[in-house]
Order: C-alpha cells, then structure tokens, then sequence
C-alpha cells in the first residue's frame, strides 16, 4: 500500500507529496523542492509486521502519521522501541537461565550464543503482541 500525504511540493515542474510511505517495499520518502528525496528504508520484520498490521487494521493512523509528516519518526522510535524491549526481555530470561550461565562460565561461546537467540525468538511473541499488532 503506498501512501501519499496530502500536502504537495514543486519538485522539477511536477508537483509531488511531501511525505510517501510504502508498506510493501518499507519505504519514506521526503520530497523537498530544494534537494533529491530523501528516502529511509527499514529492514526490520518488527517494522514490516506493524505497517501491514495498521495497513490493515489502522489505516487512518498511518494516513494521520503521513499528512502530519511524523511516519519518519515515528517508525524510528517504533523500532528502536521494538528493538530494546526485546533486549531487555531476553536480559532478564537470561539472567536466570542456568544453562546460559553455565555455557558462559565454561567458554562455551556458541551454545551461550544458540541460547540467547532462541531466548530472543520467545521474547519475540509478547512485545510484538504488546508493541507491533496494536
């Protein structure tokens, strides 16, 4: 779904909008009669979960967020958000996973490392339940 605000600017004759969004390629893009777009591409699946979530389900925020001119930021927050709750999430279950501390006391660096990622994979499915489908 693209998304196109409704203000518009002079840019090479044409008049473009000033703020696009591209839930399918993850796209902003910042049209300014001044200089070339400035295009901001996420790579997150936390960041493509939400925009096709509120494509969906909140499509009138995300046209909000694009006429107001804060759909940069407030998909960087969202993701710099999403990303530090999961951080924190798979701290606190790693504090007291014995397996873990006991891996990390012997050296064995690639079963600690095994273990933190499948602790990120649970810690996935309550913030993206709390932060990214609402």
């Amino acid at each position: 779904m693209i998304i196109r605000s409704k203000d518009k600017v002079q840019v090479g004759g044409k008049n473009k909008p000033v703020w696009v969004l591209d839930t399918d390629t993850l796209t902003v893009t910042h049209n300014t009669p001044d200089s070339e777009p400035s295009v901001t591409t996420f790579s997150s699946d936390h960041i493509k979960y939400h925009l096709h979530y509120s494509a969906e389900y909140r499509p009138t925020r995300l046209k909000k967020l694009v006429n107001d001119g804060t759909i940069l930021s407030y998909l960087t927050e969202l993701d710099r958000s999403i990303a530090e709750a999961i951080e924190r999430q798979v701290g606190k279950m790693l504090e007291n996973d014995v397996e873990y501390i006991r891996a990390v006391a012997v050296g064995d660096l690639a079963k600690a490392r095994g273990l933190e990622n499948m602790d990120c994979l649970i810690a996935r499915d309550p913030v993206y339940a709390a932060i990214v489908y609402v």
